[in-house]
């Protein structure tokens, strides 16, 4: 059964059922495999920012292609990928922080919906994943790009928000993005950066492009500030530049996130003019006019 058929709206009910099925197991399955120590969102933020970190975040979709082979909607299955998956999960470089979701440090003040499927996730994950984690070592929080839309209480999100644009401000930034991402285009998430330049790369299998897309990467001066939003790619992109003495940081859906707060949104709605994956049509995405973006483009790499 294809990823894309598995997931349509026909199996929609089974597969809620399925999820409880699994929650059910939550409490037995987190006792005979503990979960790993992971630190909180703004511990994650603040040493980023302290420390001069790099991240390399993992999501649910991650860890489901390590651990079923499996591809997703918007990146086959490749073994190189996967293997750098788990290269980078194991890595103890002090410098290059490892990111697990939200669901591995803690359920509280998250969504009943959110917490149901974190509790399914674990179930299903962890057991498979945990061979690939280091024992002993601190993990930081991958949700720290998602500080608004799964929470009950928002109440924190825009202090978070603005201590997340700490770590751009009065820097040279390099956002590597697919090409109809468009980090930060209609709003003010990177008004303190000193300057913005954008590699664009492809919205769907990115990692064809990896290659092309780290070397360029390469040649940008060596203080800036490299943050990457695309998907599976992004990990190995961070962990090369990373190690070569780049801060490279994967911001994955922050963008997106922001956009919904500025909205008051309740829930995951298309964006105009953005890649929203998560969002009904959200990955039908209309062409825009804005010259600004346009001139920030630097260099573009994309799948015939």
């Amino acid at each position: 059964m294809s990823f894309n058929l598995q997931y349509s709206k026909v199996f929609s009910i089974p597969r809620k059922m399925f999820k409880h099925f699994l929650s059910f197991w939550y409490p037995i399955v987190i006792k005979w495999y503990p979960l790993p120590k992971v630190k909180s969102i703004p511990e994650t933020i603040d040493k980023i920012v302290e420390d001069n970190c790099s991240i390399c975040r993992f999501g649910d979709g991650e860890l489901l292609y390590m651990a079923e082979k499996r591809s997703l909607p918007f990146q086959k299955q490749d073994e190189r990928l996967r293997n750098y998956f788990i290269e980078i999960l194991k890595s103890e470089q002090d410098k290059i922080l490892v990111g697990l979701p939200v669901g591995y440090f803690s359920l509280k003040n998250l969504k009943p919906k959110s917490q149901l499927l974190w509790r399914a996730i674990i179930v299903w994950t962890y057991p498979r994943i945990k061979p690939y984690l280091l024992a002993g070592k601190i993990y930081y929080n991958a949700s720290m790009t998602r500080p608004y839309m799964d929470y009950a209480d928002r109440s924190h999100s825009e202090k978070w928000f603005k201590s997340l644009m700490r770590i751009w401000e009065n820097r040279d930034i390099v956002l590597i993005e697919g090409c109809k991402s468009r980090l930060g285009v209609g709003n003010n998430l990177f008004e303190k950066a000193k300057s913005v330049k954008r590699i664009v790369g492809p919205a769907h299998d990115a990692f064809d492009q990896f290659d092309s897309l780290l070397n360029f990467a390469k040649t940008m001066p060596k203080d800036s500030l490299i943050m990457v939003a695309m998907g599976p790619t992004a990990k190995p992109i961070c962990y090369e530049l990373a190690k070569i003495g780049y801060q490279a940081v994967d911001i994955g859906n922050l963008d997106v996130e922001y956009e919904w707060y500025l909205q008051g949104a309740t829930e995951k709605v298309k964006l105009k003019g953005k890649y929203t994956s998560e969002a009904k049509g959200g990955r039908i995405v209309e062409d825009i006019q804005d010259e600004k973006y346009e001139q920030q483009i630097i260099a573009t790499f994309l799948n015939e």
